[in-house]
């Protein structure tokens, strides 16, 4: 199974071994992606302090770069919009940009994605290891994620591959909500496995309050 592998250093400090990429992807627009991808991006650039942690922000509305860019070193954010306008220019730029992180000894990137039909897109998706999906509980989002999830699980069938593990991360959840029935029952008969919901990921905000 391809995961991130963590390792001490001789002074203990933790490691990545291995460069790997995680997608944050879904057909449906505002179920929170660039949400996910900028706590996440910032949680691990504090969590592992000496490796690459690279935004890659794919979505023409540009929000992930937007937010972390200012606060990012140079080379650690890159804005490569894919849609209707871009696919020809940028679709070979990020292909190539993703292929030289991961040919690195270490390094985590994160691609945020935007809405609509993924095209030639999902060749990205398969260059990385792990496919964070949020949605929230309702059968608005949850239908176009269903089928989101089902078009990546016949495409790993057809190209015969385990990557990218799919991870379906509840949004827009109450801080109190325990029972996720609704969404477990509707991941039944899919190849996918459910993480913690946004409202206790966004604890990654404890490392830096300014978001």
């Amino acid at each position: 199974m391809n995961t991130i592998s963590v390792v001490r250093d001789k002074k203990g400090k933790m490691a990545v071994r291995g460069a790997k990429a995680v997608f944050v992807g879904n057909i449906k627009g505002g179920v929170g992606k660039s949400t996910l991808t900028v706590y996440l991006t910032e949680y691990l650039r504090q969590r592992f302090k000496r490796q690459a942690v690279l935004l890659i922000d794919t979505d023409p509305q540009g929000t992930s770069f937007e937010l972390l860019e200012p606060r990012s070193r140079a080379g650690e954010t890159r804005f490569l919009p894919v849609g209707d306008r871009y696919d020809a220019v940028n679709m070979t730029t990020l292909d190539g940009v993703l292929r030289r992180f991961l040919s690195q000894d270490n390094g985590i990137a994160m691609v945020d994605s935007g809405a609509g039909k993924m095209g030639n897109f999902w060749q990205v998706g398969f260059l990385c290891n792990a496919l964070l999906v949020p949605t929230s509980m309702s059968w608005t989002d949850l239908r176009p994620t269903l089928d989101f999830i089902r078009e990546i699980d016949q495409r790993k069938e057809d190209q015969q591959s385990a990557t990218p593990h799919i991870i379906v991360v509840p949004n827009r959840v109450s801080p109190n909500q325990r029972h996720f029935d609704l969404i477990t029952s509707a991941l039944q008969g899919v190849n996918a496995i459910l993480a913690p919901p946004i409202s206790e990921l966004s604890a990654a905000r404890n490392y830096d309050n300014s978001f």
